[in-house]
């Protein structure tokens, strides 16, 4: 496959076409809605990026692993038992604006907010008592043990996610842009400190757990905020006594979509602690950055899940499927295709990237580094589905693709990690998205044909 086929296909594009579907009032407000997202996310990427760059010349690779899986376990621990409860709030919140019932949107705000403060609780308590166990399991001395520890408080302040809920159902994605611009540039000016000052891990770490709180602490104060812009006044005086009542299936929404992402995480952030468990420390230093570099691609999907998500709520409550699917199909192969030129761009030049940017030390990342962002390509292709299917009021069935994807996913990591190394992680990453693609548009095609016939009826 040389570039003469790679021209061939870009002759060959349909632009009249891709240029018709930007005419479109609800895809081109997807959009602008993801750019603003995006430039926010563009400039903190960047300095998050060139954050764990310098971090990576500042500690040996040994201690870089380690900061690594620190970090991984507390945003393991964190994230299990968060229960994304923006997620509630869109759902729920967009149908009670939607019937001008504003007593009822107070309600489910009060009701998201409360689930917010009590899971930071819970969740520090159990990142502080395992950390132990987790210690013990990958041989950390009592000094790493007592950092991982300290920075499990990270957890406590982890009540943004109604505040993410808000801004994203008011429409409001240049806050985002805001909170993550301030927060990474504070870590970034931070970490050049450190640098020119010798710093150990210790203040590397001590500086990731401040950094992280205060944006945690920004995001809540803009959500709140923009609410009371809204003229949403008096939330800790409304009851969520009949909370239940009023929304029969709140409860397992928010169960099965905290599930849904436990899954998802098991998969996302699991992988590293495997690694750094198996071929150990120095190699999820390795594949840390491999992630951190394929999350470029994963810029376009972020902002556009954000956006999509409301609007493709919007549009399943009013039962326009036609909008609903081609808004899904559209953006998906948009952004899909952005993606995949990134990913060349990285066949080509990525060892170069990293050698530039980490060092020559950190060079062994490049072949993980290609497999882990074709997987992410896939993903991206199929970005609309998860949405999509919380629209439909079907995260059950999301659930149980990601664990039938999981349960495939692990023994092929273990089994590819002792066969391959390092790079076998990334090869079972895409064998994980192909399934997980797979399966997901069957079940929303067989879910899209019985709409359009209930709404033919």
């Amino acid at each position: 496959m040389n570039f003469s086929y790679f021209l061939n296909i870009i002759q060959h594009f349909p632009l009249k076409t891709l240029y018709q579907w930007f005419k479109e009032d609800s895809f081109k407000l997807l959009f602008k809605n993801a750019g603003t997202l995006l430039s926010g996310n563009m400039i903190a990427w960047v300095m998050g990026f060139f954050t764990y760059a310098i971090t990576a010349r500042i500690l040996e690779s040994t201690q870089f692993g380690m900061l690594v899986l620190i970090t991984t376990y507390v945003t393991i621990v964190d994230q299990l038992l968060n229960f994304q409860s923006w997620q509630a709030l869109i759902k729920y919140g967009a149908e009670a604006l939607e019937r001008e019932n504003r007593n009822e949107f107070k309600s489910i705000v009060k009701f998201c907010t409360l689930l917010d403060i009590s899971t930071a609780i819970f969740g520090t308590f159990v990142a502080a008592v395992f950390v132990s166990w987790i210690g013990q399991w990958l041989s950390w001395e009592s000094k790493t043990v007592s950092m991982a520890a300290l920075y499990s408080f990270v957890i406590l302040f982890n009540i943004s996610g109604t505040p993410t809920g808000l801004l994203r159902l008011f429409n409001r994605f240049g806050l985002f842009a805001v909170q993550n611009i301030l927060s990474s540039s504070i870590k970034f000016i931070g970490i050049v400190i450190l640098f020119f000052t010798g710093a150990d891990l210790w203040f590397v770490l001590i500086l990731w757990m401040t950094t992280t709180i205060l944006g945690q602490l920004l995001l809540f104060v803009l959500g709140w905020r923009e609410l009371h812009k809204q003229g949403f006044s008096g939330i800790h005086k409304v009851t969520i006594r009949n909370i239940s009542t009023q929304h029969p299936g709140i409860w397992g929404f928010i169960l099965t979509t905290n599930l849904n992402s436990s899954i998802r995480l098991t998969s996302r952030e699991f992988d590293t602690m495997i690694v750094g468990g198996v071929i150990g420390v120095e190699s999820a230093g390795l594949y840390k950055i491999a992630k951190q570099i394929a999350a470029i691609p994963a810029m376009i999907s972020d902002p556009l899940y954000q956006a999509i998500y409301p609007d493709l709520s919007r549009l399943w409550t009013r039962g326009d499927v036609k909008r609903f699917s081609q808004l899904m199909v559209r953006s998906g192969f948009v952004a899909g295709g952005g993606a995949a030129i990134i990913w060349v761009i990285f066949i080509l030049f990525g060892s170069f990237f990293i050698q530039l940017v980490f060092g020559a030390e950190y060079i062994a990342a490049q072949p993980v580094l290609i497999w882990y962002m074709f997987a992410m390509v896939i993903a991206i292709y199929g970005f609309p589905l998860s949405p999509a299917m919380l629209s439909m009021g079907r995260p059950k069935t999301t659930f149980w693709v990601h664990l039938s994807s999981t349960i495939v996913y692990f023994p092929l990591l273990f089994l590819f990690l002792e066969s391959m190394g390092l790079i076998g992680a990334g090869v079972a990453y895409v064998c994980y998205y192909l399934l997980w693609t797979s399966l997901m548009i069957g079940f929303e095609h067989t879910f899209l044909k019985e709409k359009m016939v209930y709404s033919t009826n």
